[in-house]
């Protein structure tokens, strides 16, 4: 009986530890009608993104480049966003970039098409 729980333990050992090398490679993928900014200032509830001051909303959340959701008073540096609007007008989701995230953004950025007017 001990043996079996100490195996089966074992093998779930092993499974978390090779799970964690895939979730490493995972890329996000980001709404549509998400914006790459740049995030110099957060004084909760407002944020500074791009040289405009926003609001953001009630459950708004930010995202660290590990994809968890942290606190405002958590993002201790300023750096390049992604981040979504509300229809109000709020800020509804920021993600904090990683350096890999920030050069295909900016790809992204240069191809999208230019709005006719």
């Amino acid at each position: 009986m001990k043996k079996t729980l100490v195996t089966q333990f074992v093998f779930a050992a092993m499974m978390f530890s090779l799970a964690g090398g895939v979730y490493a490679q995972l890329t996000r993928n980001f709404p549509p009608d998400s914006k790459l900014g740049e995030l110099t200032a957060i004084n909760y509830p407002t944020v500074e993104i791009s040289g405009q001051t926003l609001r953001l909303a009630p459950g708004g959340q930010i995202r660290n480049q590990n994809n968890l959701i942290i606190m405002p008073t958590m993002v201790t540096e300023a750096g390049a966003i992604r981040y979504q609007m509300e229809f109000t007008g709020n800020v509804h989701r920021i993600w904090l970039l990683t350096p890999e995230e920030v050069v295909r953004a900016r790809e992204e950025e240069k191809n999208k098409p230019k709005p006719k007017q």
